[in-house]
């Protein structure tokens, strides 16, 4: 019985077992992260609107934008998160080490980090550094919102059907319009707010803003997902019988924005086309379209940029392709490009008709130095952190309707009428290739 008790007195014979003291719960790590800051203000002076019911306006000076303003309110820079005097910066960060950067002036792509094979991100987008570069008249369109009618429009006039109504549109290349006008989507502080992981973004454009008939009410919707995709949707209303065709521009390298023409020559290229508009000696569309078979033209199965362009005597590819498309078939691949170094590909989809193949052939060109000739030579353009940016150093792969398509009876139908939705849906698709390509 004693040796009982000196058992229980030690604790040997206790059933009793020490409180287990949980783990400290990780914090969970989210699939996609979106940060909110501004990259800048819009300066007081910068031109709210341009109006035009002609093209004469314009083609008097392009200094005229300068006296062209719209009404200013005054009022504080931080009165409202609406407020349009403020550029704001959205930033969405991927588990799978991918980054996006979005900014409400011109609805641009600032910035998209990719990864490579190895896992190491690097900047695939050119742009610049600060809002005040995005201003300058040499920004070829880095990264912005296109609108709103992407590409040319013949000597800026246009016969809205079944109307009949003939517009003039403001002429900002040549005799021709381009990409919106002196004033188009891209050069607008667009309104945005948050919703989960998406950002939309909103601009009203006025009636016969740069010529174009009726009020047009534009929303994007930019989504980075998990998958390294950015997922953006256009739409679109009209108050009266108007054209439409909104496109993205971000210009690429998948080596880095900052890699020049030698990465880019080992870019190789599928597109899911297999006819092309045809252009005159301007680059405007006749109205015809011919086949892409046994031509340059024809990336139907994937070809090294750098064995092609010695092909084309344009000095680079900037054409639309009529993209193949299935019986009502919504979102349609467009384009495959992969850059065997780094490993990234870039997969474009798209539910409209049309795709611009833009190979930079108008960025400054080195080999244009002339001594003695100050009018005529290399300009260089100044990028991010440093980069300088040359001829057939980046590609553009626009999603778009085919250029002039208002003027073209045998084109898709490009005008929107009151009642009607005007919806674009473009994907940026990333990925990595893993083994060798064959």
């Amino acid at each position: 019985m004693a040796d009982v008790e000196d058992e229980k007195a030690s604790g040997d014979g206790s059933d009793e077992k020490p409180e287990e003291i949980p783990e400290p719960e990780l914090p969970k790590v989210p699939d996609v992260e979106l940060i909110v800051d501004g990259f800048g203000f819009m300066p007081k002076d910068y031109p709210r609107t341009a109006h035009s019911r002609s093209s004469n306006v314009f083609t008097k000076s392009p200094k005229i934008l300068k006296e062209i303003k719209g009404p200013e309110a005054e009022q504080s820079p931080c009165a409202s998160s609406t407020n349009i005097d403020i550029v704001r910066r959205y930033t969405w960060k991927t588990r799978n080490r991918m980054t996006v950067q979005i900014i409400t002036y011109g609805a641009t792509i600032t910035s998209i980090q990719a990864p490579d094979r190895k896992g190491v991100p690097d900047d695939v987008v050119a742009g610049f550094d600060t809002l005040e570069e995005y201003f300058q008249s040499r920004n070829p369109y880095f990264g912005a919102t296109i609108g709103r009618y992407a590409n040319y429009i013949r000597d800026g006039t246009m016969v809205v059907r079944p109307s009949g109504r003939m517009y003039m549109l403001s002429t900002n290349r040549g005799r021709n319009h381009y990409h919106g006008g002196y004033m188009g989507f891209d050069k607008v502080n667009w309104r945005s707010y948050v919703i989960g992981n998406k950002v939309i973004m909103s601009h009203v454009s006025d009636r016969f803003q740069e010529g174009y008939p009726g009020t047009l009410m534009a929303q994007i919707a930019f989504e980075v997902t998990c998958d390294n995709t950015l997922k953006i949707e256009m739409k679109c209303t009209t108050s009266e019988p108007t054209i439409v065709n909104l496109s993205m521009s971000p210009y690429f390298n998948l080596g880095g924005h900052h890699a020049g023409n030698e990465s880019m020559y080992d870019h190789i290229f599928t597109i899911n086309a297999d006819k092309y508009t045809v252009v005159d000696e301007e680059g405007l569309a006749t109205g015809e379209k011919k086949i892409v078979g046994a031509t340059p033209f024809d990336f139907r199965i994937p070809r090294v940029l750098r064995t092609m362009l010695p092909k084309i005597p344009q000095g680079g590819y900037d054409l639309n392709y009529c993209i193949t498309q299935g019986t009502e078939q919504d979102l349609t691949f467009q384009a495959r490009i992969l850059h065997p170094l780094s490993g990234r590909v870039l997969e474009v989809y798209s539910n409209q008709p049309g795709m611009q193949f833009y190979t930079g052939n108008l960025l400054p060109d080195p080999d244009k130095i002339v001594e003695g000739k100050k009018s005529y030579g290399y300009v260089p353009l100044l990028g991010k952190q440093g980069t300088y940016y040359k001829k057939h150093g980046l590609f553009c792969v626009m999603p778009q309707n085919y250029p002039d398509a208002v003027n073209n009876r045998n084109f898709p139908n490009s005008v929107l009428n009151p009642g009607e939705v005007y919806v674009h849906r473009i994907q940026y698709k990333f990925g990595i290739l893993l083994g060798k390509y064959v």
